[in-house]
């Protein structure tokens, strides 16, 4: 197949075509992994069985079990004060195809969102660059 470049200096925005695509689909690759806990995951009965301090909180480290008996750890969103004490009780929801894809209860949107439309906006550019090289 023979492709006509559009100018004799288009050649050199293909590298920053094809970062802008693998930044957006790496990006587009964890909102569906975000999505697919939302749409599948599993509500389970898991216990609190550390804290994790960071920057802006206090995390909860969860143990749950699968369906299956597999047991698991996910880490919960830092918050100003802790959501359980250790050895509470904790809810968590987990994607029964891929177990470790978990999160402490309540799951939000917002993150998967944010990164869809980011993946949206890098993305355009770079399939604008391609069109305007081989077009």
């Amino acid at each position: 197949m023979y492709v006509h470049l559009a100018g004799s200096g288009s050649t050199y925005f293909v590298p920053h075509a094809l970062l802008a695509l693998g930044v957006s689909g790496v990006l587009a690759s964890v909102a569906w992994r975000l999505f697919a806990l939302r749409a599948r995951g599993v509500r389970v009965r898991g216990v609190c069985v550390k804290h994790t301090y960071a920057k802006n909180g206090v995390a909860v480290v969860a143990r749950f079990q699968t369906a299956s008996g597999e047991t698991f750890r996910c880490l919960g969103p830092a918050r100003a004060v802790a959501s359980a004490r250790v050895g509470e009780p904790i809810d968590v929801v987990y994607d029964p195809r891929r177990p470790k894809n978990a999160e402490v209860h309540p799951v939000s949107y917002g993150v998967a969102y944010s990164l869809s439309i980011l993946a949206l906006i890098i993305a355009v550019p770079g399939l604008g660059i391609l069109y305007w090289i081989l077009g």
